[in-house]
């Protein structure tokens, strides 16, 4: 990705001396050059901030991100592959008994198509706000705080479409996925009032549960859990001698042992703590992987320069394109929910 979604710093600019070819023109406006190079250092700060409130962590913790595939298709297709045919043991052959008689295998391919969903905002700068930048020679603060709400508020968005989808049902989330199984009864209670023992049998059946899911081929590497639980797992296992492990520490270290990949690790957001049954908490177990679930940026954000709309005021665009997340195997995700 570019300096400015799909603009470099200098196509950037360019495209803004294009779009006020007739401003420049007049020598009463030569200001707007030197406040165009502001503009657009202002606009590069402004897109290396991050206004996630997901303490640290990233989306692509969560999910597997494809940036800048099909960008401008109403559906990206994809292709989904199954093999069929003979199983292994049919392909033992006795020596002499006459050709014709290897096994066969094939392959199924069935297509599968995501949204494309096309995000656009923009925002106005009126002649007065302009002048008074090119009169001050100062930065453009009120069109700098113009777009960092337009990205904080593209951000934001893309944030609960990745988790819940959108209102309308037509993109789902990683806490709402279709087809994925639901489990109301190995999660009885957070993690924070779980005794030792407790915590040891809940990763006990939590793995045996996911591994048989997945026809026993695959362990999770990931766990998703409501963030109001995460204060708890910051206390220490012991609460007579306060040292040692926390319980986040225990879990991990026990999930690990019970077969879970060394990169196996805990994770929390807000949503999770009413995503579940009837607004329950819900907690996923899953295997973060690009063959098991995917989400979309076919256009990162991408803002485009101020644009004439009268003799006296200009427009700022920007546009997005994303798709909801997609569950290529949803047995290898698991949704543990407290049902009280």
């Amino acid at each position: 990705m570019k300096e400015l979604g799909m603009y470099s710093i200098d196509e950037y600019k360019n495209q803004f001396r294009v779009n006020n070819a007739v401003a420049f023109a007049n020598l009463n406006t030569v200001g707007i050059e030197q406040n165009l190079t502001t503009l657009t250092q202002l606009l590069g700060n402004v897109l290396r901030q991050k206004f996630y409130t997901l303490n640290g962590q990233a989306l692509t913790d969560f999910i597997p991100i494809e940036m800048g595939t099909g960008a401008y298709a109403k559906q990206l297709t994809q292709f989904a592959v199954a093999q069929v045919g003979d199983n292994f043991e049919t392909g033992i052959v006795q020596p002499g008994n006459g050709i014709n008689k290897d096994a066969n295998v094939d392959i199924v391919v069935d297509t599968i198509s995501l949204r494309n969903n096309f995000w656009r905002m923009k925002y106005q700068a009126t002649n007065e706000i302009v002048r008074m930048a090119q009169v001050n020679q100062e930065t453009f603060s009120y069109i700098e705080e113009q777009e960092r709400a337009r990205l904080k508020t593209a951000q934001l968005g893309l944030q609960k479409v990745a988790f819940l989808g959108t209102s309308d049902g037509l993109n789902e989330g990683l806490l709402n996925l279709s087809g994925v199984t639901v489990n109301t009864t190995l999660m009885t209670d957070d993690f924070a009032t779980m005794s030792t023992a407790d915590l040891t049998d809940f990763v006990t059946k939590a793995m045996y549960a996911f591994f048989a899911g997945t026809n026993s081929t695959v362990f999770p590497n990931t766990m998703v859990i409501p963030t109001s639980d995460l204060a708890g797992l910051a206390t220490y296992i012991s609460s007579t001698y306060p040292v040692g492990e926390t319980r986040k520490e225990f879990l991990e270290r026990a999930f690990k042992a019970a077969g879970a990949p060394a990169d196996f690790k805990i994770l929390h957001t807000v949503y999770n703590s009413t995503a579940g049954s009837n607004g329950a908490p819900r907690y996923v177990l899953y295997n973060r992987d690009a063959d098991t679930l995917s989400m979309y940026i076919p256009k990162p954000y991408t803002p485009y320069p101020l644009y004439p709309v009268s003799s006296l005021d200009m427009v700022s665009d920007a546009e997005m394109q994303f798709t909801g997340v997609w569950a290529k195997r949803p047995q290898e995700i698991l949704y543990l929910d407290i049902v009280s």
